[in-house]
């Protein structure tokens, strides 16, 4: 689900008097289309295989999703209340045949949440003015009740703020944080025990952060983490994305000012309870997130960068593409698994050398004098 475009938000075609200063955003969208297509490329289970697929979105512009795989484009209902209940019915419906299936929950859109409390907006929210959380899902009940749902093992993506106007909680009274599509506390008998894992955008009481018309920061380190930095090395050399080992990548990515900017440590993912247990397994070599620069850093104002690899064309970082707003940064790459030459080339001193190893989960070098 990528909810962006808010019918009575700030700036909707149906605004309400008093929002709670609630705007209209324009990254879930772009954010939910690019989970989808890597569930539909990139996610490879041999023992849990893409079963399905749902896809929920409200956008300024409306438009269809292209399967990546066929080319057919597909229409997407808008993410309103009513057609996120029945969804998410349909969904646990698909996941009550096996012990052994795996269901996986992505929302990125406007959170707001009260204590253990988590309400993810639906397009429509504010329709009913008197009870405005009647056009939310109420995340928290969501994930308890899933334990009556035969698949066991179950993994919830949710991009979103932690903090907000939590006063529309309050306001509901009773706990009541948005509708309940399925509601539980005990695992059915002769079910499998289930494994669960839970990924927050951000502290609990904080925000969540995106530039305009881009994946977000959160999604971007997921996808990222996904494609090697948050896997581990087995005894067959295949390289598997674990939920323990996908938190801290996505971690160390939310750390680094090169990714993260001026957001950089200060939107701290969390994933509060979690199994251990495998989730995608890497079909080639892990893509790892390298950072190039010198030693002092003060240097690197100055530096030419050059990257030689055995199976890439060498890349570099001129002295035109130096970021006038922070000009000592280090030079950022994606670069995978192998071994690299790194140069730092000066005018009117000695270049700087050396080889770098590039492994998971990233990878840092100073070139020294």
């Amino acid at each position: 689900m990528g909810v962006g475009a808010y019918r009575h938000l700030i700036g909707g075609p149906q605004e309400v008097a008093n929002p709670h200063g609630l705007r209209q955003l324009s990254s879930p969208p772009v954010s939910a289309r690019e989970f989808a297509t890597w569930l539909l490329t990139e996610y490879n289970e041999p023992n849990k295989p893409l079963g399905s697929l749902a896809l929920l979105l409200s956008e300024a512009v409306p438009g269809p999703f292209r399967d990546p795989r066929t080319g057919r484009e597909h229409s997407v209902e808008e993410a309103t209340i009513d057609n996120i209940d029945a969804a998410v019915r349909e969904w646990k419906a698909r996941a009550d045949l096996r012990d052994d299936d795996r269901i996986v929950f992505y929302f990125c859109g406007h959170g707001v949440s009260l204590g253990n409390d988590m309400s993810l907006l639906a397009s429509d929210v504010f329709a009913d003015q008197e009870s405005p959380l009647n056009g939310a899902l109420n995340f928290t009940e969501l994930w308890r009740g899933l334990i009556r749902c035969r698949a066991a093992e179950q993994v919830f993506f949710v991009d979103a703020c932690r903090a907000g106007p939590d006063r529309l909680i309050r306001q509901a009274g009773g706990g009541f944080a948005g509708r309940v599509p399925i509601a539980g506390q005990e695992r059915p008998a002769g079910f499998a025990p289930r494994e669960y894992a839970v990924y927050y955008a951000t502290l609990d009481g904080e925000g969540s952060h995106a530039r305009t018309g881009q994946v977000s920061l959160f999604t971007d380190a997921l996808l990222r983490s996904l494609a090697g930095s948050g896997s581990e090395n087995t005894d067959d050399d295949v390289w598997r994305v674990s939920t323990p080992a996908l938190q801290l990548a996505i971690g160390r990515f939310m750390k680094e000012p090169q990714f993260a900017g001026e957001f950089a440590g200060v939107q701290v993912p969390v994933s509060p309870e979690s199994f251990d247990f495998g989730l995608h397994e890497l079909t080639g070599d892990p893509v790892v997130p390298v950072y190039i620069g010198c030693s002092p850093r003060e240097d690197n104002e100055f530096a030419e960068f050059i990257c030689r690899g055995e199976r890439m064309p060498e890349l570099r970082r001129a002295l035109a593409d130096i970021d006038a707003s922070d000009p000592t940064a280090e030079w950022p790459l994606d670069l995978p698994l192998g071994e690299y030459a790194v140069e730092a080339r000066f005018d009117g001193r000695p270049p700087r050398g050396s080889r770098l190893g590039v492994r998971p989960p990233l990878r840092r070098i100073g070139l020294k004098p």
